[in-house]
């Protein structure tokens, strides 16, 4: 997984956020780079959410 990648994950284990969360946490990167990261959990499938809708990183699910 890219920096980024890993850099969400890391997030996402800390609190469940809404995805504009982290859009707005990592403005300081390329649209493209951050979608591609996106897509790098996406397809990983460790992406979970609680029931008010925000990201989170399944608990079973080792470090990517």
């Amino acid at each position: 997984m890219s920096p980024l990648a890993h850099s969400l994950v890391a997030e996402l284990r800390e609190r469940p956020r809404h995805f504009g969360e982290l859009v707005e946490a990592h403005t300081d990167a390329p649209r493209r780079d951050f979608l591609r990261a996106w897509g790098e959990l996406r397809a990983a499938d460790v992406l979970a959410r609680d029931d008010a809708g925000r990201y989170l990183i399944r608990t079973q699910v080792a470090t990517p």
